[in-house]
């Protein structure tokens, strides 16, 4: 005997599928709250609303917007949902038959509202700023960095370092807006140089541009990374030469950094220094390599993109 095909409808009949309870709202009564919402509109959040206009009037379903209940029974508020609940006003306004939209109820405090944008798993992810703006929201709030962390599912670091970054100067802000400059450049440079680090960014763009990049990385800054083949003996050679140590020796090297006597001279093995100092010249020879193909550059008139470029002069990379 055969059966037809299953649907939907009799896959519930059969209680396969249960049958949820739908909401829909007009479309006319889903309100905004403008603080609530951090995205910043600019031509990339336009174009993404724009792409989701045109899905919706090609007859593409979107999820269910979030959204809570007026008091007054007026309507509903959005809690997550803002880019798509402007693309159905643009559709509607092309001419789009809708009238009534999918929702879903949100449960939970004021301040889980504000951290939904940053938990949802639907839309486009917060960019730098706005994700920095927020974070500074919630510490006006009265939350401490690990309360943060822990509402948008990130670590303690990720906030202290956006933070840093909603607390910097415009231009600094304006760079990483226009991604000119990456925040983790651009949060490492107000770190380490406050308020002028807009003007050092600002050179490091110029330079960036003449070598023919649009922006500022680490790299940049720091120059390419050394290989893996490079780094990897030489950390191994740290750890063994570490390890050899005795106690009397690492002793002293405390007692020399904590500033509790002078500093001296220990007899070290030289069969202790040998992989140290292999690794070490390993690093030199790559390096050199790199100087040479700068400078071969430099000769021909081609803009410099692989000799680091220095953000702290004490600094040096291994």
């Amino acid at each position: 005997m055969t059966h037809p095909p299953a649907s939907f409808k009799t896959m519930i009949k059969d209680g396969t599928i249960k049958r949820a309870d739908a909401m829909k709202v007009r479309y006319s009564q889903i309100l905004l709250q403008d603080a609530f919402n951090l995205r910043e509109p600019d031509s990339v959040s336009e174009a993404g609303i724009e792409a989701l206009t045109n899905y919706i009037l090609a007859g593409g379903p979107l999820p269910p917007l979030e959204v809570v209940a007026m008091p007054d029974g007026s309507g509903v508020e959005i809690v997550d949902g803002h880019r798509r609940h402007e693309a159905y006003g643009r559709a509607i306004a092309r001419g789009a038959p809708i009238e009534w939209i999918s929702v879903i109820g949100f449960t939970g405090n004021e301040i889980e509202r504000q951290a939904r944008i940053y938990t949802s798993n639907e839309g486009v992810k917060l960019r730098p700023m706005e994700a920095a703006r927020g974070f500074k929201r919630f510490r006006g709030m009265g939350l401490e960095s690990e309360e943060i962390a822990a509402l948008v599912h990130c670590s303690r670091t990720h906030v202290e370092n956006y933070l840093v970054l909603a607390d910097a100067e415009r231009d600094v802000q304006d760079l990483v807006r226009s991604c000119q400059v990456s925040a983790e450049v651009a949060i490492e440079a107000v770190r380490k140089m406050g308020a002028s680090a807009g003007d050092f960014l600002t050179g490091k763009v110029d330079q960036a541009k003449a070598a023919g990049k649009t922006k500022v990385t680490a790299s940049t800054i720091h120059g390419r990374a050394l290989p893996r083949k490079v780094v990897t003996p030489l950390v191994s050679s740290v750890d063994t030469f570490m390890k050899g140590l005795d106690a009397t020796q690492r002793a002293t090297l405390v007692d020399v950094q904590e500033g509790r006597v002078a500093s001296e001279t220990i007899t070290i093995p030289t069969a202790a220094l040998l992989d140290l100092f292999q690794a070490h010249g390993a690093v030199e020879t790559v390096r050199a390599k790199r100087a040479e193909k700068a400078a071969k550059d430099a000769r021909q008139g081609a803009p410099d993109t692989q000799a680091p470029i220095e953000l702290d002069p004490e600094e040096t990379t291994a």
